[in-house]
């Protein structure tokens, strides 16, 4: 199986919105949706709730909250780029959700013409020039005793077990890539101080982590996507690449390959979720 061949549930960040970066963001929707879920119902997420999905990309959270919500809720998902608003709806309907619905805007710009009882974000606040501020502003538009939760990755907490040097290097790599382009690749565990910057209570917190061995074809293909996801940056950072992140086929056999000779488990990046009543 190449990377192309790996089965997915077909933003203004940094990585853009080419085909093969849309392509990665439904691959970490596989891995990552039931975590999200898990997190959202510990929330308080429940039936008949109005949700705002900020940053929502192809649309893969917003799903996960209009199964919780129910017909009766209503979830609102926002990004700033027309290409994948355009997706999230082709995907909505597809899907047969009524209840969601989503429009091409930034925060700054957005207007709801009433409150929400939720806002939740996943992978985007990192992305922010000021996320303290973003939050102090949403927190305006949950009404009282609603929540505000994000989820966001702590990229450290990517290893195998026993140690195993290409998937580190891999994932080394990926640090060395965001930590140049002023990204925090520890970034959620900065998330209970910027709630409490931003006047919110002290967040309650979920980690959710997939793990598994040479088996596990879609979580060694989500490193592999990754790293092609930020080559081009690498590139115009004049950061130095090892020849073996070139060939995606061929890193994906060879990661493979290293976790089914030591017998062993990887894991991808820990994503931790915030949330905390407004």
């Amino acid at each position: 199986m190449t990377v192309d061949q790996i089965p997915s549930n077909a933003s203004t960040y940094l990585l853009g919105h080419a085909d093969a970066e849309v392509r990665r963001l439904l691959l970490q929707a596989r891995l990552y949706d039931d975590y999200t879920e898990q997190a959202l119902r510990l929330a308080g997420l429940r039936p008949g709730m109005r949700v705002l999905d900020v940053g929502c990309g192809p649309g893969d959270v917003s799903f996960v909250a209009a199964r919780l919500v129910g017909p009766q809720g209503t979830v609102i998902g926002i990004d700033a780029a027309d290409d994948i608003i355009e997706l999230a709806r082709a995907r909505a309907t597809e899907h047969g959700l009524s209840s969601v619905r989503f429009e091409q805007t930034t925060v700054g710009d957005l207007a709801l013409a009433e409150p929400v009882d939720a806002v939740i974000g996943r992978l985007i606040l990192m992305h922010l020039p000021d996320p303290v501020a973003t939050l102090r502003q949403l927190a305006g538009l949950v009404r009282p005793g609603g929540f505000i939760a994000f989820s966001e990755f702590d990229m450290t907490g990517a290893r195998g077990v026993p140690d195993l040097p290409l998937w580190r290097a891999s994932r080394d790599t990926i640090i060395e890539t965001f930590t140049a382009l002023g990204l925090d690749p520890t970034f959620a565990a900065t998330m209970p101080t910027l709630f409490r910057q931003a006047g919110l209570n002290t967040p309650q917190l979920a980690l959710g982590a997939p793990i598994g061995g040479a088996d596990r074809t879609e979580l060694i293909a989500f490193v592999v996507e990754t790293l092609g996801s930020l080559l081009p940056a690498r590139e115009k950072l004049g950061l130095v690449t090892d020849d073996v992140f070139a060939d995606s086929d061929e890193l994906l056999r060879r990661l493979r390959d290293e976790l089914f000779a030591a017998g062993g488990v990887a894991t991808t990046p820990a994503m931790i979720t915030a949330w905390s009543q407004v």
